[in-house]
């Protein structure tokens, strides 16, 4: 396969939303290798979610889906600890504990990056990650790999790799959530690889393989949590890595033994939402976002 890495997208942008409350953030500043990961990324990426669930039905009945929260409302009469996902923060201690010099809420993995952001005079609560990675919204644990490695690969690959003549701002700069999607991306990348070798080999009970689909459906499940918006275009990211999720998910679902020809047409999908993605990730991250955004989706 040649894989198709220009920016070239095939949906119009989604139109841009406020940033919201619970979100923090600032402004993005603009100053001024392909690499290869091998199958083990996927292998990685997988065996490091922990899939187990505690009682999620209030936050899945009230999640809002546009930006990497979910909000719910206290029960009267219930216990304080009964269902709560996320550690009890307020905005306003976030950003003077964790607000980096862009003004970015950045809580690092091992100092629980879920928060429970409460609203004044409310009593909705904004479920918000605010770390750089997808994690379980339960237990804060990435579902991807989080080394060093992968950034290493990664940024690059969907920066000057994509792009060479086109300036980039730093990994620093880059927001939660562009920094959660080059390393996701990276490794649904691979997945998507390995899985059209398993199609063309008609070998379809390889690790590589299995892994694969587990990545998939671990990426498509609720409790996948991807960073908060912080960015106004961090909210168009968004729903795009929502609809690619959507589609891994639905190609996860599917027994290719059993129906190879749905399969073969769900993964076609999966691969055009994720080039989409992709595509407007090498945009975002660019010095000259706006002009660019322009250039490829019109005013």
């Amino acid at each position: 396969m040649r894989w198709n890495y220009r920016i070239k997208m095939f949906t119009a942008i989604f139109s841009l939303a406020a940033i919201l409350t619970a979100c923090g953030g600032g402004a993005k500043e603009v100053t001024t290798k392909e690499s290869s990961q091998n199958a083990g990324t996927v292998a990685t990426a997988t065996n490091s979610s922990d899939t187990s669930m505690t009682d999620t039905s209030a936050a899945g009945k009230n999640a809002e889906d546009s930006a990497g929260t979910s909000s719910i409302s206290d029960t009267a009469g219930s216990s304080p600890e009964e269902g709560k996902i996320g550690l009890d923060s307020t905005l306003e201690e976030l950003k003077q504990k964790y607000a980096d010099k862009l003004g970015y809420i950045r809580v690092p993995l091992n100092d629980h990056p879920v928060r429970r952001v409460s609203e004044e005079g409310s009593k909705n609560i904004n479920i918000a990650n605010y770390s750089d990675a997808v994690v379980n919204m339960n237990t804060g644990i990435p579902i991807h790999s989080d080394s060093q490695r992968l950034i290493d690969d990664a940024f690059p690959f969907f920066t000057t790799v994509q792009a060479p003549e086109v300036s980039y701002v730093s990994w620093e700069e880059a927001t939660n959530l562009e920094r959660a999607m080059v390393k996701t991306l990276f490794i649904s990348r691979q997945a998507l690889l390995l899985t059209e070798d398993a199609m063309k080999n008609k070998d379809y009970t390889s690790q590589t393989f299995t892994d694969s689909m587990e990545f998939f459906k671990n990426a498509a499940e609720f409790d996948s949590m991807a960073p908060v918006a912080q960015h106004q275009y961090d909210i168009t990211l968004t729903k795009l890595y929502d609809k690619a999720r959507d589609v891994w998910g639905k190609l996860a679902a599917i027994d290719p033994v059993q129906d190879e020809a749905a399969f073969a047409e769900m993964y076609k999908a999966a691969r055009t939402e994720a080039n989409n993605t992709m595509g407007l990730l090498n945009i975002l991250l660019s010095t000259n976002e706006e002009e660019r955004l322009e250039q490829t989706y019109g005013k």
